[in-house]
């Protein structure tokens, strides 16, 4: 066997054992006293309403003003720390309000729902209403994976569950330690962050293959093989486009490829998705459907698709669209099933190497778009 070889198979024993681990622990988290009592993903009833316990130095939690000032370092307002802030939940009907004598900061919570009706623009007019000063109120913008708001894109701070909201809670339970009952509460919600946005407990195996790494010449050796990696990553998204717009055309709907990125071909775009840092988002493939009105298949960390209008919303196509039988994530756009993150290369996409799955992927995703577009045809007909 090769060094590399060598390597990679120490590496998958370590996942091995921690894998072996994980589903020892999985079958004690199934008790999690959050997820009993109210669905995971409830913005208002558990996940706001826990924060803003939390964030409120007169919580029940008796830690004052630690939890949040924890909060304001990790989201980079550090000199909001010294603010003698009062903490309100639906005020104004936002979901967490801090106001002191000069400073206010927003937090609008969406986890499965995104901002609507220039939510954020009307609670910053409502709060400068009350005397604050452009410059001294603050947007939080709260979602799973750090999306970004419709209205108010250059005022907001946009966190996410994943990172900021996971963060604070690991600190938290190092704050409070000393104080079961708090920091199993806390325990238990990390947990759930963590079903919530995909995320395991890693980090025994995270530790342990760095250490590895950083014997004799591993490391070296594993940076060898990234080039190669990012080749198969292109590879892999690129057969998954290739199949998909096959099976499309064979079924007699034939797509063309867009960007707005300024490349020519499919290819390219894929590249620079991988390679490139910037401009490497939105690109896909498009079918006119009627009007102004297309179809569309779009990346950016996952696959979705759905309806646009080039230019002007015709409302008569929208009520058409409205009849068609199936719940959006937001009009008129949807993720499929299984969610393909072509980003963080999750197992589903994983899974594209196995050329049966990558078949039975692709006859999921094409028998929906089909399904929804020719329900949008027997709408218009009817």
């Amino acid at each position: 066997m090769t060094n590399l070889e060598i390597l990679l198979k120490k590496i998958e024993l370590i996942e091995y054992k921690y894998k072996k681990i994980r589903e020892i622990e999985s079958s004690h988290k199934k008790f999690n006293i959050f997820s009993i009592l109210r669905n995971k993903s409830d913005e208002v009833n558990l996940h706001s309403k826990f924060i803003y316990e939390l964030i409120n130095p007169m919580g029940s939690h008796g830690m004052k003003d630690s939890f949040l000032n924890l909060f304001l370092d990790i989201i980079r307002i550090e000199d909001y720390r010294y603010e003698n802030f009062k903490v309100y939940r639906e005020k104004y009907n936002i979901d967490i309000l801090l106001l002191s004598k000069t400073k206010a900061i927003i937090i609008e919570n969406k986890i499965y729902t995104n901002e609507h009706s220039n939510q954020l623009e009307r609670y910053f007019d409502i709060i400068k209403d009350k005397g604050y000063k452009d410059e001294n109120i603050k947007i939080i913008y709260l979602t799973l994976f750090g999306s970004e708001p419709e209205s108010l894109r250059d005022k907001s701070i946009n966190i996410s569950y994943r990172d900021e909201i996971r963060e604070w809670i690991n600190k938290s339970i190092l704050l409070v330690a000393r104080y079961p009952n708090i920091r199993e509460s806390l325990i238990q919600y990390l947990e759930l962050i963590e079903n919530l946005t995909y995320k395991t407990n890693n980090r025994g195996f995270i530790m342990e293959t760095k250490e590895l790494l950083l014997q004799d010449n591993n490391l070296k050796t594993i940076l060898k093989i990234q080039p190669a990696i990012t080749e198969a990553k292109i590879e892999i998204q690129l057969i998954f486009w290739k199949k998909l717009l096959e099976y499309l055309k064979n079924k007699g709907y034939e797509f063309d490829f867009y960007n707005i990125n300024g490349d020519r071909t499919l290819e390219s775009s894929v590249r620079r998705y991988y390679i490139k840092k910037k401009n490497n988002r939105d690109y896909g493939i498009e079918l006119h459907i009627s009007k102004n009105l297309y179809f569309f298949i779009e990346i950016r960390k996952n696959i979705y698709y759905g309806y646009y209008f080039d230019g002007e919303v015709d409302e008569h196509l929208v009520s058409i669209l409205d009849k068609i039988d199936i719940d959006w994530e937001k009009p008129y756009w949807k993720y499929p099933t299984n969610k393909l993150n072509f980003e963080d290369f999750n197992d589903n996409i994983l899974n594209l190497i196995n050329k049966d799955k990558l078949k039975n992927t692709i006859l999921d995703i094409g028998d929906e778009v089909i399904y929804l577009i020719e329900s949008f045809n027997k709408e218009k007909e009817e």
